[in-house]
């Protein structure tokens, strides 16, 4: 494309925001091109038209490509009412700044006049030396040098320089070399514009920056921006390391072994190496670079015991050499354990010197655990830091065992660090049933990172007090905090009911939120049914029909009238408490005279109700994924959803639908995501009501980028391969543009066949795919042809 020299293509690629994000090489190569076009696409990429500010795109243009498009300015375009100088002074934001350089007649004048008052001294010497140099000479200057936008101390410059041009030229040397920096660095101004004036110096004289620092130190943000500079030299580093650690430890460009050994200063010294440690893992040091080298003990210990969601492979490597160390250091030895604890407040040396110390000392006292402390109430410790949080580094990093050795000996506290805190294992279960602090498995039931299934290994204890906890879980589901509201017991063949927490109900009964629909459809305790039902909604007629059930079950036919006779009034939704059709239906069970009988129907008509052949005949029935049965409280049946899908697939508005729902499977869920879009526009569904086969559809019509979830299900379920659509779907680039990825392995060998051989095959293929009207597999052969290619 660069060897056309096409402005216009040339702008359009300057345009891809995506491109250019994936390739930020392109950038430099556009700007040289110094085409109008080319400043019009950058333009696009960099600005917000609607807001008038950059876009989170902007930084891929840096201020010096910017200069350079501006510099060297060639081709039509750039000037008049159209022109790309117009579209650049249109935007009052950070882009007309790149102007000062621009050889253009009214360029620089305009950027002075424009953007005077934002621009630095350099910026404005600059503007003046292009507009003598390009626009008017000594008498431009004259007239500019009572200009109100210039500086005081620039119009000293301009009046200087009317008797010797070289004046302005040297000023500018200075301005644009580091000591104008230092003032630019100094000035109050926004952190983007300091950071763009940073980005102009290829070379920086860091002797005077390091004088200029400890003459008059730059704040936070200017200090973060010459930290993050590249070229930032390992002396300086270490002198500000020392000075000011969490900020070079965050902004630092790069993290090397050698910072380990330094002592950061400041007043937060163990959150820089922390800073450090989680950087390293995250930037290419190895596990065994960073636990052989980074220190004190504890604050390393620290940083690594929460690992990020997407940790890499380094993390991981941690983990298991962290567990390697302890095991082979530590083990089950009691006594090294309680000197590694005693220890982690003081050590300064690195993990492995910490473990080799605590094998070789005894720290055993009659002052019972080191930095031992009681159990917290309610057994709830909300968060752990420093010591606290190195050791309990050390004790996820143990094997069960080790803490089934452990337990009798550790204080109160640090079982409630572990217990509440650790990560989680099933097996600390039978831990918590034995351990001699009391309360050890409520403590279990406070840590807030429970998943469903600990939630329920826990709700199989049948412990109110437990169950009680378990409820304020955010990882409890639906179903389970219905069950855990019901008082209806888990082990397998108890009968009696399980009482709930009096200080549950008296915490529920204040809550006004967070409540979720099937909460009320079994809950034990009338009141507290009543005052869920006045804040949130039971969706649907089965689920109210369940709950009604259920209070019948309970509490008799009475509750049940008394129900619907006072219903409760609702807070924040609709009066309807109960609906009409569930109302009449009840009702009329009510009314009759054997009860009994009554029962057995309600029970029969709800059983129905909640069957997988109820709801799979209902989900089919949707047309629209947002239908309000996909936000109605059924107790959905996902594994035989599952296989009914397996056998039967349902239709792809019924996935997203699905998909909307907290509790609904992974399986239906990824599918959804793979689907996208649901809709299907008027001209296929004409088509699919004419009963047309897919190999006929995708010939019969131009597909289109709405046609997404029709084609993936035909793809997957109707015989439809991708081969099918590289050779019959159209036109081309909606094609590769929708599905592209989807069919990779299927294009390669097409590719490879027809395009490879030659460049210009390629080249033609580029330019005919906009408006190429056949399909991907046509378009190919059609640039293959045209170039000469033989193929077999």
């Amino acid at each position: 494309m660069f060897a056309d020299d096409d402005p216009v293509r040339l702008g359009r690629l300057a345009g891809n925001k995506s491109l250019i994000a994936a390739e930020p090489s392109l950038v430099d190569r556009l700007a040289a091109t110094g085409y109008a076009d080319v400043m019009k696409g950058a333009l696009g990429s960099m600005v917000d038209v609607m807001s008038d500010k950059p876009s989170l795109w902007s930084r891929a243009w840096s201020p010096r490509a910017r200069r350079n498009i501006l510099a060297a300015p060639r081709g039509a375009g750039w000037t008049g009412p159209e022109g790309a100088l117009a579209d650049l002074f249109e935007f009052t934001c950070t882009m007309p700044q790149a102007a000062v350089v621009c050889p253009l007649p009214g360029a620089a004048r305009t950027c002075l006049e424009k953007a005077g008052g934002t621009l630095t001294r350099a910026e404005q010497l600059r503007a003046l030396l292009t507009i003598h140099d390009h626009d008017g000479g000594r008498a431009a200057l004259e007239q500019l040098a009572d200009a109100g936008a210039l500086r005081p101390d620039v119009v000293e410059v301009v009046r200087e320089a009317l008797t010797d041009a070289g004046a302005l030229r040297k000023a500018v040397e200075l301005a644009e070399g580091t000591g104008g920096l230092i003032e630019e660095l100094h000035d109050d101004r926004p952190e983007q514009r300091r950071e763009e004036c940073l980005a102009l110096r290829e070379q920086i004289d860091w002797t005077a920056v390091a004088a200029a620092a400890a003459s008059r130190p730059f704040d936070e943000k200017a200090t973060a921006l010459l930290i993050a500079r590249p070229d930032f030299p390992n002396e300086l580093r270490t002198a500000w390391y020392q000075e000011r650690g969490v900020l070079v430890a965050t902004h630092s460009a790069r993290v090397d072994p050698g910072m380990f050994t330094l002592d950061p200063g400041g007043p937060r010294a163990a959150k820089a190496t922390a800073v450090l440690v989680r950087r390293g893992l995250d930037e290419g040091l190895s596990a065994a670079q960073v636990l052989e080298s980074a220190r004190p003990a504890a604050a390393v210990l620290e940083a690594v015991r929460q690992p990020p969601e997407a940790s890499g492979g380094a993390w991981r490597d941690l983990a298991a050499l962290l567990a390697d160390l302890v095991r082979e250091r530590l083990g089950d030895d009691v006594e090294a354990w309680r000197s590694a604890r005693a220890l982690l407040s003081r050590f300064g040396g690195t993990v492995p010197e910490l473990l080799d110390k605590s094998a070789t000392t005894s720290a055993k006292s009659e002052g019972g655990w080191p930095g031992g402390a009681g159990m917290p109430a309610p057994e709830r410790s909300s968060s752990v830091t420093g010591a606290r949080a190195a050791f309990l580094t050390l004790l996820d990093a143990a094997p069960t065992a080790t803490h089934a050795a452990l337990l009798p000996h550790l204080d109160d506290r640090t079982v409630c660090d572990l217990f509440g805190h650790g990560r989680w294992r099933t097996e600390w279960i039978d831990l918590a049933l034995t351990a001699r602090q009391p309360g050890c498995v409520r403590v279990l039931a406070n840590c807030a990172s429970l998943t469903a299934g600990a939630v329920e290994a826990l709700m199989r204890l049948d412990d109110p007090a437990v169950n009680a906890r378990l409820f304020r879980r955010s990882g409890a589901t639906a179903p389970q905090r219905e069950r855990l509201l019901s008082g209806r017991p888990m082990r397998e063949g108890a009968t009696e009911p399980l009482p709930l927490d009096p200080a549950l109900i008296q915490e529920l009964m204040r809550r006004t939120s967070g409540w979720r629909g099937r909460d009320p459809v079994d809950c034990a305790d009338v009141e507290l049914q009543r005052h869920i039902l006045e804040h949130v909604r039971v969706r649907g007629i089965v689920p109210q029909l369940r709950m009604v059930l259920n209070l019948w079950e309970r509490h008799g036919a009475d509750a049940v009238a008394a129900l619907l006779e006072n219903p409760p009034r609702a807070v924040s939704h609709t009066r309807m408490v109960i609906r009409r059709e569930v109302r009449k239906t009840v009702t009329r069970l009510l009314a009759g005279k054997d009860r009994d009988a009554a029962l057995a129907e309600l029970r029969a008509e709800v059983a129905e109700g909640e069957t997988v052949r109820w709801q799979s005949a209902a989900l089919r029935e949707q047309h629209f994924s947002g239908a309000e049965l996909f936000r109605e409280a059924h107790h959905w049946r996902w594994a035989e959803l599952l296989a009914e899908h397996a056998r039967h697939p349902l239709p792809p508005l019924v996935l997203k639908g699905l998909s909307n729902i907290p509790e609904c499977s992974r399986e239906f869920r990824d599918e959804s995501e793979a689907i996208g879009d649901d809709s299907a526009p008027d001209e296929l569904q004409l088509l699919l009501d004419e009963g047309r086969t897919s190999l006929e559809i995708l010939g019969a019509s131009n597909i289109t980028p709405y046609w997404g979830s029709w084609l993936l299900q035909a793809v997957r379920w109707e015989g439809l391969t991708w081969d099918d659509v590289l050779e019959h779907a159209r036109p081309a680039h909606v094609v590769l543009k929708g599905w592209g990825d989807h069919m990779r392995t299927q294009l390669a060998p097409l590719v490879r066949e027809h395009l490879d051989p030659s460049p210009q095959a390629w080249v033609l293929a580029l330019r005919m795919l906009p408006e190429f009207t056949g399909s991907v597999a046509e378009l190919v052969r059609t640039a293959a042809a045209a170039t000469g290619v033989e193929t077999e």
